[in-house]
């Protein structure tokens, strides 16, 4: 993923070139991407998602083109499970869920995760 990353065309998305890009975001954007559990960067108003290889492993058939997509037009199907979670945290919030479901499309079916 981390070569993903960098041969995207960021400038074609809200974030922009990866130059251009707040050290923040580098820095979180590194440690994820070198990070062994399957971990996820949504950054920005349109939550863009920039995530690693486990992860990649995870959302199936939605890999490798979620990258660089925002969460809520590619994650659709649990985007009613994720708002509020996402709304939780742009309010400072730290979240963790533990034996959570969540039903994503793989492979072209609904299955649960």
């Amino acid at each position: 993923m981390a070569q993903r990353v960098r041969e995207y065309d960021w400038a074609a998305t809200p974030l922009g070139p990866i130059r251009l890009w707040p050290m923040s975001l580098r820095m979180i954007v590194q440690t994820v991407l070198a990070h062994p559990v399957a971990s996820i960067v949504l950054w920005g108003p349109q939550l863009i998602q920039i995530y690693n290889d486990a992860c990649g492993e995870l959302m199936g058939v939605k890999h490798p083109a979620g990258l660089g997509q925002p969460a809520r037009e590619y994650w659709a199907e649990v985007w009613h499970v994720h708002a509020p979670i996402y709304e939780r945290v742009r309010q400072g919030e730290s979240v963790s869920l533990e034996d959570a479901h969540f039903p994503v499309t793989r492979s072209g079916k609904l299955v649960d995760a």
